[in-house]
């Protein structure tokens, strides 16, 4: 009798770290912010991922992902003082949003955090929707509704955007 509730503890005992263990990995999964791009790639999801270090410095990482893309994209956030910078990367194409007291827009990658070479990022990126998106608003603006704008403004820099969703 004894040896059946030593093992019906332990069985309770695991039961309960198990459902903690999958409750934990379930909260870590939970986006910080959804919404609809406006753009033929649909629906978008931002989640955040654990931690990295780029450049000697750590930094905040989340994978943007779309209902008709097929690739997660990944944001990766340098939190300074008196600056965000947000490094948006695909496995073709990356760019850079600067958040400060000046505004939020888009530019080129710092070559601090540049991993794509220029030539390829060249080709699928329009310079021109790029000049559009250099001050997409004014101020500084919270970290969220930042994510938000890069997953609906950052598909206008890919070049033939309509030609990239329809091979995925």
């Amino acid at each position: 009798m004894k040896r059946s509730n030593i093992i019906s503890t332990l069985c309770v005992g695991l039961f309960l770290m198990l459902s903690i263990t999958v409750s934990n990995a379930m909260n870590a999964a939970e986006p910080v912010t959804t919404g609809n791009s406006q753009t033929i790639l649909g629906e978008y999801t931002i989640v955040e991922l654990a931690p990295e270090t780029i450049a000697n410095t750590q930094v905040r990482v989340f994978q943007l992902t779309y209902q008709n893309g097929t690739e997660p994209i990944k944001i990766y956030l340098d939190e300074r003082a008196k600056c965000r910078e947000y490094i948006v990367r695909s496995n073709v194409m990356e760019v850079q949003y600067t958040c400060n007291k000046q505004g939020f827009g888009a530019k080129l990658v710092n070559s601090k955090y540049s991993l794509i070479p220029e030539q390829v990022n060249n080709m699928f990126l329009s310079t021109e929707n790029l000049k559009y998106q250099s001050r997409i608003s004014d101020g500084n603006i919270p970290v969220e509704k930042a994510l938000g704008l890069i997953a609906c403004y950052y598909p206008s820099l890919l070049k033939n955007i309509q030609n990239i969703a329809s091979v995925n």
